[in-house]
């Protein structure tokens, strides 16, 4: 299933200035599913924080694994919630991920 809003104006002068600070345009497609994240167990400045799990060790005195807790990525650029079964691009070390309406718009700058 595509990401992204087909109405979101992809010219406008925000969007053009973070395609402009992506640093790796090397993307590669994938597919979002739900996965595992590490809650942390003690609040910070009473605020609930997790972080997601990409497996390995961790301290279970301190994170809870919750699995499917990771629901959502958004698009760099745009900010469009990736949701379950839609496809979206992700450089390299994941840093920058665009959906694939910005994707297009981008790789058409390109």
């Amino acid at each position: 299933m595509q990401s992204g809003d087909k109405d979101c104006d992809r010219n406008d002068h925000s969007i053009i200035d973070a395609f402009s600070k992506i640093k790796d345009p090397n993307f590669f497609q994938l597919e979002f599913h739900p996965k595992a994240a590490l809650i942390k167990k003690e609040p910070v400045n009473g605020l609930r924080q997790w972080a997601e799990y990409n497996g390995g060790p961790f301290d279970e005195t301190k994170f809870t694994k919750v699995e499917g807790y990771w629901d959502h990525e958004h698009c760099s650029v745009c900010w469009f919630t990736i949701q379950d079964g839609h496809t979206y691009w992700s450089n390299k070390r994941g840093i920058t991920l665009l959906c694939d309406e910005c994707q297009q718009a981008f790789a058409a700058r390109r």
